[in-house]
């Protein structure tokens, strides 16, 4: 009788338990970064150089790669297709955020190649290019900014035309529009050039009156990646990052001065991205060497970082990342290794990032010091897919719930046959 109400007892708890750990599991299979599809089914991936998800259908990416030219996902990543013929090598892919079906492709040996329904058909866009070996693409207030082995190119009528903007010394591999009244400043970095010329250069308008970029920037780091935050964070304007060969630099004031951000690996930084929902949220890649590469992310404006997820290959090497606006927000990264040649691509959802409509926090930025509060957010342009279903950690919290309350039933069932044991004994 004591052992068939001790089953009676145990049993809720044991199948509480086993709720509380496949949602535990669950819970933790959500911070693991996950393959996508094969690029070609049967045969080996080619390295990725660039990945965009399309602001208004995330399930829509596209990847510049080297082999393969553009490819075509219109199920994040479990498939893909090739969409521009005659292309086997392309360096960047990138949406314009304002006209959400208009993609652009910078290619090795081709030029600019612009689409017009989210990457389904392409056209060249290269009059005026002195240069064919386009490696970088921005893009703000209707201007279109690229970086070219022989520097750097601008257009103001969608690419119809483009127009020097000088450097033809530095091969551009990163360039950033930074929107202001009436005007735009622009930044360009290069990894490779003359020596001791600076690799960070900046211009105001589109005058082509470059600048190097002094202060706390190392002169002699070279610049892989740039990135400008859709809004202010901790300053009166926009931040800009800086990847370089010398870690990762951050900028509040216009590129007037320049802050090393701590926290991160000795290694370089070719990769770096805010979320367009909230500047406080930033993700970088590295494709260093030794183990030193990966994808992190910093959730207060780059004051402090962590790994990102797990289950990507060992001592990654990170060619690519991308932000999905879903709920929650998903990140695509790719890896390769050159030493044995694999490649890949990887996915992960991140639930503590934010989407659109949602306040940046107040964190100080490390090494920078706010002038003024930071101006309030207002909804994202961008489009969000609205999930219907609840996070992980909700099920993980309605384990543990419910656990709790069959322990707290099964200790008052116990004190109740304690009780009634103690009054038989007595009478």
């Amino acid at each position: 009788m004591r052992f068939t109400r001790q089953i009676v007892l145990f049993t809720p708890i044991t199948l509480a338990v086993g709720l509380l750990i496949t949602a535990t599991t669950a819970s933790g299979a959500d911070t693991r970064w996950t393959s996508t599809g094969a690029q070609q089914p049967g045969t080996p991936d080619r390295p990725v150089w660039s990945i965009a998800a399309a602001p208004a259908h995330p399930a829509i990416l596209l990847m510049a790669t080297q082999g393969r030219g553009v490819l075509r996902s219109t199920d994040s990543g479990a498939t893909w297709t090739r969409v521009i013929a005659g292309v086997d090598g392309a360096w960047v892919v990138r949406f314009d955020p304002q006209q959400p079906s208009t993609a652009y492709a910078g290619t090795q040996t081709a030029g600019l190649y612009k689409s017009i329904d989210e990457g389904k058909t392409w056209t060249g866009q290269s009059q005026g290019l002195n240069n064919l070996d386009v490696r970088s693409i921005d893009l703000a207030g209707g201007l279109i900014v690229i970086g070219t082995a022989q520097g750097v190119y601008y257009s103001d009528d969608g690419a119809g035309a483009w127009h020097s903007l000088g450097l033809d010394t530095l091969s551009i591999a990163a360039v950033a529009v930074l929107p202001r009244a009436n005007a735009f400043t622009l930044f360009a970095g290069a990894d490779n050039g003359p020596a001791g010329a600076g690799y960070l250069v900046k211009t105001e308008g589109l005058g082509g009156s470059w600048a190097v970029v002094k202060g706390n920037f190392p002169a002699d780091a070279i610049v892989a990646a740039l990135a400008v935050a859709s809004k202010a964070s901790g300053g009166t304007d926009p931040p800009v990052l800086a990847g370089t060969s010398q870690g990762l630099f951050r900028s509040d004031d216009r590129g007037v001065t320049w802050s090393p951000l701590a926290g991160l690996p000795a290694s370089d930084f070719n990769l770096a991205a805010f979320n367009p929902a909230n500047p406080d949220q930033i993700y970088v890649g590295s494709d260093g060497d030794q183990g030193t590469g990966g994808v992190f992310r910093s959730l207060d404006r780059g004051a402090s970082w962590s790994t990102f997820g797990a289950g990507l290959p060992s001592k990654p090497r990170i060619t690519a990342l991308a932000l999905q606006p879903l709920n929650p927000p998903q990140v695509v990264a790719a890896a390769w290794n050159p030493t044995d040649g694999s490649a890949g691509a990887y996915r992960i959802a991140d639930p503590a990032a934010t989407v659109a409509g949602v306040t940046p926090t107040t964190a100080p930025s490390a090494g920078t010091t706010a002038s003024v509060p930071p101006r309030p957010s207002v909804a994202g342009s961008v489009p969000v897919r609205r999930s219907s279903g609840a996070p992980a950690y909700a099920s993980y919290a309605v384990a543990t719930a419910v656990l709790l309350a069959l322990v707290a039933v099964v200790l008052a069932r116990r004190w109740r046959l304690g009780r009634d044991g103690r009054r038989s004994y007595r009478s």
